[in-house]
């Protein structure tokens, strides 16, 4: 198992290069399946994140006005604070959300001998960084035309991969487990609720009382949170939040990669 633990991302990454043709396939595939039947097709690519930029700035600027001033985060914007980690997460709970049922979806390709079957999550967890890195680019590109960017920003693309790996590892921990455990679909949504409000996306944890933010090291998508928050705010990316987070990527992305293979043998029993 230990040996698996490392070389299961090799192996991983092995497999989308020699199936990369038919990666391709499913990701297209699954790209076009969000929009299957919908007249605006690719449209609602565009259409979606700016509804939600739009909304949430007129809800929180206009309406409840909210500010977060004298906390040393970069801004005193409730807005920019709280889209800032609402992108990345919508692209961590959608990914992993998606996995939970899609090998049983798929059921007819994971019974197959020499199919490919880590193609599928991986295209899940891609399609959704896919759809809602759309969204967190528009807006990046509202700051910018608001000249409230720094040259930082040209690192948030390696920590949106990162936490993109990061996720990875989830998902196909999620996966593997849902093909035994369908109570993993049910209870996922529960978790991932919970995990959404104990994560400083919502509030800075400036706001917590320090008796318990020791809390937030426990949490895997807090040093990615910090870091998104850091490079875009304008506080700059400080290094306990890259090596926290880098291990957590390391330690996600083994972990989940491996498990998925040790029980991949066993999905076309169950299924």
């Amino acid at each position: 198992m230990l040996k698996t633990f490392f070389t299961a991302p090799l192996t991983w990454l092995r497999s989308l290069y020699l199936y990369r043709s038919l990666f391709r396939e499913f990701f297209i595939r699954e790209i076009k399946g969000r929009f299957a039947g919908s007249m605006g097709g690719f449209l609602w690519l565009l259409v979606n994140p700016v509804c939600q930029i739009l909304v949430y700035g007129f809800v929180f600027n206009v309406v409840l006005k909210l500010k977060l001033g004298g906390l040393g985060i970069g801004t005193d914007s409730f807005f920019l604070f709280f889209l800032t980690g609402m992108f990345p997460w919508l692209a961590f709970s959608e990914g992993v959300v998606r996995c939970s049922g899609i090998l049983h979806e798929n059921s007819n390709l994971v019974t197959k001998v020499r199919f490919p079957v880590e193609l599928l999550p991986t295209t899940g967890v891609l399609a959704s960084f896919f759809i809602n890195g759309i969204g967190f680019a528009l807006f990046l590109l509202y700051l910018l035309a608001k000249g409230m960017l720094s040259l930082d920003i040209f690192l948030v693309p390696v920590v949106f991969a990162g936490f993109f790996l990061f996720s990875m590892g989830v998902s196909m921990l999620v996966a593997a487990i849902s093909v035994f455990l369908r109570d993993v679909q049910q209870a996922l949504p529960i978790v991932l609720f919970v995990w959404f409000y104990t994560t400083p996306i919502l509030y800075p944890k400036e706001m917590v009382p320090e008796v318990f933010r020791f809390a937030f090291y426990l949490n895997p998508v807090f040093p990615f949170t910090e870091l998104f928050h850091g490079l875009i705010l304008g506080t700059g990316p400080s290094l306990q939040w890259i090596v926290l987070s880098g291990l957590w990527l390391f330690f996600s992305w083994c972990l989940g990669l491996s498990i998925f293979f040790k029980l991949r043998p066993s999905f076309g029993d169950v299924l």
